[in-house]
């Protein structure tokens, strides 16, 4: 049985994340969280002759939440720009999760054609907080730039 060393998991503070919108590549640097996943769609069906139910993964649909700090107003503007005209700029996201203590590595992913649900247009209150919002976001494909490998104490 292998045992998991605590150095080898990952810090959730470790890493980087970079957006590009209409081809502008630039660090997420208002990022508070966020996470993405793939939810795969599957069909389910008793086959004749069988009594058990048998699956068949028939799609994927990515989707995803972030939490961001209110200090950027690409989003606004990008929803502006659809709002008067139509047209929205192309949205990706790279991000890598890198922890230097853990033997694991890296994995960096790409997700394209990401929409995010929320835009926050304005806050206002009495707080010494920073202003954050969240939102949740759908992503319509994803590359694996770079994945985790398994430590060599396992193989």
């Amino acid at each position: 049985m292998a045992n998991t060393r605590l150095a080898d998991t990952l810090s959730a503070q470790e890493g980087t994340a970079y957006i590009t919108i209409n081809g502008k590549i630039r660090e997420l640097f208002e990022i508070s969280s966020i996470k993405a996943q793939i939810e795969l769609v599957v069909q389910e069906k008793r086959m004749l002759g069988s009594r058990m139910t048998q699956h068949k993964v028939v799609g994927a649909t990515g989707s995803g939440s972030a939490t961001l700090y209110f200090m950027n107003s690409e989003q606004l503007n990008n929803a502006i720009e659809f709002i008067n005209d139509g047209t929205r700029g192309k949205i990706s996201l790279m991000i890598k999760n890198s922890d230097p203590q853990s033997a694991v590595g890296e994995q960096e992913v790409t997700l394209d054609d990401v929409i995010f649900n929320t835009i926050p247009v304005t806050t206002l209150e009495e707080s010494d907080d920073p202003i954050t919002y969240d939102s949740d976001f759908t992503f319509d494909s994803i590359t694996s730039n770079s994945s985790f490998k398994v430590p060599d104490y396992i193989k």
